[in-house]
């Protein structure tokens, strides 16, 4: 019996974006995939798979005719801007009212269920036990207190959609992610990434100098399993609730990391500085995600250790034709 359902996926050609369409194809499905840029370098080997439509979320009208053309029932909701805190007034525009366009677009369009990427940067500030030495698991129902203004946008986003979900019954979920990992991070978004830098030194035969976080665990997940992730949340049969994190459920030093990277390259070398912060200390930076209710809700669990994601991810480089960049 044919698959009645329609998937819309908004940044399905993004750096985790592509592996949602790039499953969705997989399994079955001829995904609708918004991009604002109009930029399919990612995806050009699965383009005879999906429908890319070229449109920006923060037009209401145009994203309301292209989910009534498709009959969208199910939506992924990754749209987002890189530099949010040098723009807070158009990044507010891209989250707050595009968020709003999706959501009415939904709701107008009797979608059935609409899975929103979220971030760990919810929470706020990693303290206490939460923190370094101990890093006990941060859980979805902790009181969230952003420190950025794109956690401020996610967490306004995450209630919107609560609000959409209880008074139109759209079956909203959001997901909290833990650090990510893949390719294309670097080309996209910018050099700031260190597991990328780890990787894509060791394949040019480079060092990799980071001048601290040595002393830093952090969970990180590869984007591959980050959007099966969303797969599932997209898919479950009747889960409980609204919020879920979605990492390994485990932390790892960036010397751990880097025997993962040693798997494949051998000679690899890192030199890292001391240190329990090594990007963005007024964030949540480094911490664990309790993945509990992922698990118990969505049979959501990760494939990746830290060798697998980098042959992986070595290996999905090679698929999009795209090279290391030195950083």
């Amino acid at each position: 019996m044919p698959d009645a359902r329609q998937h819309l996926v908004i940044g399905g050609t993004g750096v985790i974006g592509h592996f949602v369409t790039r499953q969705l194809v997989a399994e079955g499905h001829h995904p609708v995939v918004i991009t604002v840029s109009g930029n399919t370098d990612l995806i050009n080997d699965v383009l005879d798979e999906v429908t890319v439509v070229q449109a920006d979320i923060v037009n209401g009208d145009r994203l309301n005719n292209i989910f009534a053309e498709h009959g969208v029932t199910h939506l992924v909701h990754m749209g987002a801007n890189v530099g949010v805190e040098g723009r807070p007034s158009f990044s507010a525009e891209v989250y707050v009212k595009g968020m709003a366009n999706v959501l009415e677009a939904a709701r107008l369009n009797d979608v059935q269920r609409m899975v929103f990427t979220s971030t760990k940067g919810v929470y706020g500030p990693v303290q206490g036990e939460f923190g370094h030495p101990t890093y006990k698991p941060l859980r979805e129902d902790m009181m969230p207190l952003p420190a950025t203004m794109r956690g401020c946008y996610k967490l306004a986003s995450e209630y919107m959609g609560r609000i959409y979900k209880q008074r139109h019954g759209i079956e909203f979920i959001a997901l909290r992610f833990s650090s990510t990992i893949g390719p294309a991070k670097t080309q996209r978004h910018d050099d700031t990434s260190v597991h990328s830098k780890m990787i894509e030194n060791a394949m040019l035969g480079m060092p990799a100098v980071l001048a601290k976080g040595g002393d830093a665990v952090t969970d990180v997940i590869y984007n591959g399993d980050a959007a099966r992730g969303i797969v599932a949340a997209l898919h479950a049969e009747g889960p409980t609730d609204v919020l879920y994190n979605i990492g390994s459920g485990y932390g790892i030093t960036l010397a751990e990391f880097g025997e993962g990277v040693r798997e494949s390259y051998q000679d690899a070398v890192f030199q890292i500085g001391p240190g329990t912060q090594y990007l963005h200390p007024d964030t949540s930076g480094h911490c664990i995600l309790d993945v509990t209710r992922a698990k118990e809700d969505l049979d959501f669990e990760v494939n990746h250790t830290p060798a697998t994601m980098v042959r992986a991810y070595v290996a999905m480089m090679g698929q999009m034709g795209i090279g290391p960049v030195a950083t």
